[in-house]
């Protein structure tokens, strides 16, 4: 991570504050149990991105730097193009513990976009997204919800303008920050967010508002006022069918090296308008320098319910540690989550996510790959995985994950166990931009007689 410039040192010192001052509030509960790690080390241990990690990614491309352009022609003779293409296969056994409900499903799809260059700090950026489906079973089960349908959307597209630190985007946009609203799981396209967003600083290092007012799921063509819990995403409860304003949301992040470690942390406060408000911190300490570097990371939440209450009560507190060690790539994490039962509210004390509902990937530290922990439950979660890049052009990992949780008082704990491998092969020379991943998973649960399976594999080629 790049240093920051001198004249930032009072933002720092603030930034560093808010996070330090989240911490030491939720540090009696971290002596029993601990939490999460800062946004690059801890997160990205759960945050399982189903995309390659190379440097052509399914993210916001940035604008050409100021100067780029000296009038409105050269804005858009400067721009550049930019798309990524994906062919998915899923197969699926007995999906989400529904006997018969075995599907193949095949799609293909992606984005194509323009990023003008940047005049007077103004710059905009225009995309479109497309799937289509070739190739799926549809017999009493159906078939696999998100390769299965047809797309056509408007993807990114906003103006933006960028100078003396600040950065003001307005108009459809990916959020990469933000804890449980990033655009971290996706198929073939991903869920963009309609509103406004303003940060100071720089990508890593950053004070941060934003209020969004419509969503597009992965799964749809338009921008609408619903989130993961409305029937129109998710064949699971709550199904509402209530429309909300959206969210604001307000955060900090920053790092600093202390002797021999690195320090860092965010903190944020999420308005859910009509679920639920939110106050979210994570810290990571971790060892600055060296092959061998263990880290140690902490996550507090805490949520209850506003506004129309579309979920009913909501009360959760959620705890979570993560153990870890990194060595060159191998990064390898020991990690748990608490999330103390509360009878009567929203899945017996479970955290309400809008927008991360029914998502592969998340900030909580023990997460399955199927589902979302946030959607199983209230009680214990553990998980140990592994994943690195043990050859060139290499990424692959695994992951062991136990769901000790219960949906509802007096009800069974769901007991699910998921072991998930993946591996990634990025090409180079002539085939660069064109990557191959699979990712399989195996689901148990002691609550349910039969067992889930599913094998995602995707071709994409970014440009």
């Amino acid at each position: 991570m790049k240093t920051i410039h001198i004249e930032k040192k009072c933002y720092r010192n603030l930034s560093l504050s808010i996070a330090a001052a989240s911490i030491l509030i939720s540090a009696p509960v971290f002596a029993d149990t601990g939490t999460t790690p800062a946004k690059k080390t801890a997160n990205q241990s759960s945050k399982l991105i189903q995309t390659p990690p190379q440097k052509k990614t399914h993210k916001s491309k940035p604008p050409a730097k100021s100067g780029g352009a000296d009038n409105l022609r050269q804005m858009f003779t400067l721009g550049k193009a930019d798309g990524i293409f994906r062919m998915a296969y899923y197969a699926n056994h007995n999906a989400f513990f529904n006997s018969q409900a075995d599907r193949q499903t095949a799609a293909v799809g992606g984005e194509l976009g323009f990023t003008s260059a940047e005049l007077q700090g103004f710059s905009l950026r225009l995309s479109a997204y497309a799937q289509r489906n070739f190739a799926r079973t549809n017999g009493r089960k159906g078939f696999n919800r998100d390769l299965g349908r047809d797309i056509s959307a408007l993807g990114e597209a906003y103006l933006q303008w960028q100078g003396h630190d600040f950065q003001i985007r307005a108009g459809n946009q990916l959020l990469k920050a933000p804890p449980f609203t990033a655009t971290y799981d996706y198929r073939i396209i991903p869920q963009v967010y309609q509103g406004v967003k303003v940060r100071y600083g720089d990508a890593d290092h950053y004070l941060m508002a934003m209020r969004m007012f419509r969503f597009k799921s992965r799964i749809s063509n338009s921008y609408d006022r619903t989130t993961n819990y409305n029937a129109s995403f998710s064949p699971f409860p709550p199904n509402t069918t209530g429309h909300t304003n959206g969210f604001w949301a307000l955060g900090s992040a920053d790092e600093a090296d202390v002797g021999a470690a690195k320090l860092s942390g965010q903190a944020w406060f999420f308005n859910y308008q009509d679920y639920a408000n939110m106050y979210y911190t994570d810290a990571t300490v971790a060892r600055a320098s060296g092959s061998i570097r263990p880290f140690l990371s902490a996550q507090f939440i805490r949520e209850t319910d506003v506004g129309k209450a579309l979920l009913g009560p909501v009360d959760n507190h959620t705890y979570g540690a993560q153990l870890g060690i990194k060595h060159h790539s191998l990064t390898a994490t020991l990690n748990y989550d608490y999330i103390p039962h509360r009878a009567g509210t929203f899945l017996n004390g479970a955290l309400a996510t809008p927008y991360a509902s029914q998502e592969a990937s998340g900030p909580l530290f023990a997460q399955p790959f199927l589902t979302s922990t946030q959607d199983l439950g209230s009680g214990n979660a553990y998980a140990a995985e592994i994943k690195g890049a043990p050859l060139n052009h290499v990424f692959a990992g695994a992951r062991y994950s136990y769901m000790d949780l219960t949906p509802a008082r007096g009800s069974r704990s769901i007991g699910q166990s998921e072991y998930m491998i993946f591996g990634i092969y990025n090409f180079s020379g002539s085939l660069d931009g064109l990557s191959v991943l699979d990712f399989f998973a195996y689901q148990k649960q002691k609550v349910s007689s039969i067992d889930y399976w599913e094998n995602r594999f995707t071709v994409q080629y970014s440009f």
